[in-house]
């Protein structure tokens, strides 16, 4: 069982990675229906590559916490 929880801490701390590093890829990799249609982009905002900033660094912390 602790091997499962040291894998599921490392996963954390590279989708962290991923996440902090490349949020605009990690956002165009995502669902479609999570994104806002195109009509409504004439206006492109950068909210959210800092919410995928911050859900790495929510991320990076629960894996370093779990691996240390």
């Amino acid at each position: 069982m602790e091997i499962l929880w040291q894998a599921g801490y490392a996963t954390a701390v590279l989708l962290g990675i991923a996440y902090v590093l490349l949020p605009g890829r990690v956002h165009r990799f995502g669902f479609e229906f999570l994104r806002r249609s195109s009509a409504d982009r004439s206006g492109e905002s950068s909210a959210p590559v800092w919410i995928y900033r911050g859900l790495g660094v929510v991320f990076l912390f629960i894996g370093m916490t779990g691996v240390l």
